[in-house]
């Protein structure tokens, strides 16, 4: 078991503030979809990593980890060395243009991203505990927030998604530079073994395109924008 786990269910009235960067993972071989640029996918009319890009809107700085690629706004863009290294290698990348107190990580595979993210930004703060901790490192916390270090979504399956969550920066970045190599191929057990996560059950907000057949049900599912313009493309 990754962690220490507590489940939550969540709580529309209670909305996150503070300050909050995003991690957008853009960088996989994607090798069960023949190597496609999976975060440019369309989706309703969108591609994958612009609905990310639009889930985390507001977050500062944004940064996206993988080639660089057409957006609708701007971010930064960084990739790990060498490249394809892993999640873990990812997000450690990312962590270097990062200082905010929480951090919200995301792939970029995510067809209803925004539905997701707001889930997770409905949390309270992780860091409004002025340590960080709220007790025994060892105890599950139950506080809402206070002593944990990050929450993540579960899927309709009951897997919990770490690559759709939100996290302590000091938490993470701790984690990521006890691990070697930079992260390079690490599982992202090893990197969040020893946080404190509490799991929001999500049902199909966390599924993510993995797959042709997951790529065809969420473009089944979603709605195509209205033919009235598209908003103008900005690149990096």
């Amino acid at each position: 078991m990754t962690g220490t786990r507590t489940t939550e269910t969540p709580d529309a009235a209670t909305p996150a503030s503070g300050p909050t960067a995003a991690i957008i993972l853009a960088g996989g071989r994607a090798s069960r979809l023949d190597g496609t640029a999976k975060p440019l996918l369309e989706v309703g009319g969108r591609t994958l990593l612009d609905r990310a890009i639009a889930a985390v809107d507001g977050c500062d700085p944004i940064v996206v980890v993988g080639p660089p690629a057409p957006t609708r706004v701007r971010v930064v863009w960084t990739r790990e060395t060498p490249e394809f290294g892993g999640p873990v290698a990812g997000i450690a990348a990312g962590l270097a243009l990062v200082d905010t107190a929480d951090v919200l990580v995301l792939a970029a595979d995510l067809p209803n991203a925004e539905g997701a993210v707001a889930v997770l930004r409905r949390h309270p703060p992780l860091s409004a505990d002025a340590d960080g901790k709220g007790g025994d490192d060892d105890a599950p916390s139950t506080d809402g927030g206070h002593g944990i270090d990050g929450v993540c979504l579960v899927d309709a399956s009951g897997r919990m998604q770490w690559l759709v969550g939100r996290y302590r920066t000091d938490a993470l970045r701790s984690a990521a530079a006890a691990l070697p190599d930079g992260g390079r191929d690490a599982s992202l057990r090893s990197l969040l073994a020893r946080l404190r996560i509490s799991a929001i059950p999500a049902g199909d907000l966390a599924t993510d395109v993995d797959t042709w057949d997951d790529l065809e049900r969420a473009r089944a599912a979603a709605p195509m924008p209205p033919r009235d313009g598209a908003p103008d493309e900005e690149t990096t």
